[in-house]
């Protein structure tokens, strides 16, 4: 896994960990503890992302998409 591919990780997740609180799918504590837990894998994977790096992730919902049957 490339230094690319470990800042993007860590900053999807920072993004998913924020939105599950923000829309009340986690409660204080366990939006700390999901916290430490990334801490815990930038820490083992040396991983240095900047705050434009961490926010610069987006999500993209498409109502109207239709389901393709393969």
């Amino acid at each position: 896994m490339t230094a690319k591919e470990k800042r993007e990780i860590i900053a999807k997740v920072n993004f998913c960990r924020s939105f599950l609180y923000l829309n009340d799918f986690l409660s204080d504590a366990e939006k700390e503890n999901v916290h430490h837990r990334i801490r815990k894998w930038q820490d083992k994977y040396n991983v240095v992302i900047t705050d434009a790096q961490l926010i610069s992730v987006d999500m993209t919902y498409k109502d109207d998409t239709k389901e393709v049957l393969l």
